[in-house]
């Protein structure tokens, strides 16, 4: 990806973590990381949306390119479940993105399910 796209992922990024009104510090240590390792300055997801764009994210999201979409929505879905729970308008966003690219909704559930169940440590 080029760094325009960086970028891009990196606002969609903020979009997910944004949607519920509440950003946690997991959240913000993801977004943190991903700068990094995509070689962009540091940015401060200090404000959580609550009234996100869908329209505007699913577009952002088409227009990466083909291949780098379903790494994208994986992102997506790492950004959502970090904090160990998806939010209402967090997984509305992540339908909403998922449509956008063709993927079923009861694939992606599955993949958020899968994805909180590997986060809970095994009870004692």
């Amino acid at each position: 990806m080029d760094l325009e796209e960086r970028h891009k992922v990196c606002e969609l990024i903020e979009t997910v973590i944004g949607a519920d009104g509440v950003i946690a510090e997991s959240e913000r240590e993801f977004l943190r990381k991903i700068v990094q390792k995509f070689g962009l300055p540091e940015r401060a997801a200090t404000t959580a949306h609550g009234d996100t764009d869908f329209g505007r994210a699913t577009t952002t999201l088409r227009a990466l390119p083909e291949d780098a979409r379903p790494r994208v929505m994986a992102l997506l879905v790492e950004a959502a479940v970090v904090d160990g729970y998806v939010d209402s308008q967090e997984r509305v966003l992540l339908l909403a993105s998922a449509a956008a690219l063709g993927i079923e909704a009861t694939a992606l559930e599955e993949r958020i399910t899968w994805r909180l169940k590997s986060m809970v440590p095994p009870a004692l």
